[in-house]
């Protein structure tokens, strides 16, 4: 949405985690993520990125082990 606003805005906020898996599981993602207080817009469909299930599914809690079944 913030991309979509005049360059005057400046109340946007990025809080970025520093997973060391984030990377290993996301197909899409420049890393890192913000460059010069920057964020490219892609023109990929949805968030123009792709979850692997198969490499996510290792940093699955116990509990959640079915999540991509």
């Amino acid at each position: 949405m913030c991309a979509t606003l005049p360059d005057n805005f400046i109340a946007f906020e990025y809080p970025s985690g520093t997973l060391s898996w984030w990377y290993e599981i996301v197909d899409g993602l420049p890393d890192p993520i913000v460059r010069n207080g920057l964020i490219e817009v892609w023109d990929r469909p949805g968030m123009g990125i792709e979850l692997n299930p198969d490499r996510a599914r290792q940093y699955l809690l116990e509990e959640d082990r079915d999540f991509f079944d």
